[in-house]
């Protein structure tokens, strides 16, 4: 086999030892064919969702970001910006938390943040036209994406597109999911969103993965692997299976396998050196799959679909004991619907449940994992304004 023709780079990693990792990295590149950088300007994007510390596995590991730049240095890149855009906090802050900002630094390379916008041309669309993304896109000739690979509360597991979503400034975000508050709907955004982003190259950071309540407060998994991918949707099918899922179950990953594949039937993209059965992940929480029920309601018309989506649908609900009263979850919610009681001493978030479009920022950027996600029965059809306390 050409190696330089498999389309999704998969080898074992089990440290972040910089000399372990770079020889990694170095191998993926090899193996997935990383695109000539000499003499070009390069942006990376790594997962800053949130200022947590690395050994949460909340963000992209700072030595993953380090060994990435070294190797973008050792094939003559000329200059190296790294930037995010978390849903709430500044950038650097998250990045300095997490220790991405001091890496980017050692190794000489520049941190951006994610402020001004440009609307950027949307190709092989099938929802979008433009997207308003970060204007750095202007200013390099790659972008080079650093996810996570974790299991995701919306959209069940997020990797490689999920993670370009990034690239839409601030609370710009809070936008799109309004506009797009169904799974579904929200995952053709961002396989529109990630096909549009060329050139591009992916190395995944799977050495540790989180699992269980992603992206913000599951737990990390050893999961002992670094993948690399021109193809950001063959690179997510890969790493959907590393970990237990079907792929072909979690729709956008499926959609993006159509569009780029025409069909996703007994298609599996090639690996080496490992496949994905090779990769122990024993005991790896996983989240469900989207539910028969939400696969039915895209099929009704909107107005039945969103009365059903308000009695049946899973809704964030609010632990009070473990609230810290930091508003993250009311400055995100792009429904507008939070906000906090702080009666009594204790901090009580009520949600007009009514609203409530079931987008799950706030638990993605919970810091205190005091949000959970469950049914709440509500009374919409006797008080439809009604501001009800998930307070439990």
């Amino acid at each position: 086999m050409n190696m330089q023709h498999t389309e999704v780079a998969l080898v074992p990693c089990t440290s972040y030892d910089p000399v372990l990792l770079d020889a990694a990295l170095q191998q993926a590149a090899e193996i997935a064919g990383f695109p000539d950088v000499r003499n070009r300007k390069v942006l990376i994007k790594p997962n800053v969702l949130n200022a947590s510390p690395s050994a949460k596995a909340v963000t992209t590991h700072p030595a993953f970001v380090a060994a990435v730049i070294r190797l973008l240095r050792a094939r003559g890149c000329t200059e190296i910006l790294v930037g995010d855009s978390p849903g709430w906090q500044p950038g650097q802050l998250a990045a300095r938390a997490s220790g991405i900002f001091q890496a980017v630094e050692a190794e000489g390379a520049r941190w951006v943040d994610f402020k001004e916008v440009t609307a950027h041309a949307v190709s092989q669309s099938k929802v979008l036209r433009n997207i308003p993304l970060t204007s750095w896109l202007d200013e390099v000739d790659v972008v080079v994406n650093l996810p996570k690979l974790k299991t995701h509360r919306l959209m069940t597991y997020t990797g490689a597109m999920k993670n370009l979503f990034g690239l839409i400034p601030g609370t710009a975000k809070s936008a799109m999911h309004m506009q797009y508050p169904l799974a579904r709907d929200f995952g053709e955004v961002l396989v529109d969103l990630a096909l549009s982003i060329q050139p591009s190259f992916t190395f995944m950071d799977a050495i540790v993965a989180m699992q269980g309540e992603g992206p913000g407060n599951g737990t990390p998994y050893a999961l002992g692997v670094i993948l690399a991918s021109r193809s950001m949707p063959d690179l997510d099918w890969v790493a959907a299976r590393c970990i237990g899922y079907d792929p072909a179950r979690i729709h956008y990953l499926a959609d993006a396998m159509e569009r780029v594949h025409h069909g996703i039937s007994g298609y599996e993209p090639s690996t080496a050196p490992l496949s994905p059965g090779e990769v122990r992940h024993e005991g790896f929480q996983l989240l469900p799959y989207e539910s028969d029920l939400s696969r039915r309601l895209g099929g009704m018309p909107s107005r039945i679909r969103q009365t059903v989506l308000k009695v049946l649908q899973r809704r964030p609900v609010f632990r009070t004991a473990r609230c810290i009263g930091c508003q993250a979850c009311i400055r995100i919610c792009p429904a507008k619907v939070l906000s906090l009681d702080t009666h009594m001493g204790s901090n009580t978030v009520r949600i007009d449940d009514s609203h409530c479009i079931t987008c799950f920022c706030c638990h993605e950027v919970c810091p205190a994992n005091a949000i959970e996600i469950g049914r709440v029965l509500t009374r919409i059809w006797h008080r439809p304004q009604s501001k009800i306390s998930s307070k439990t």
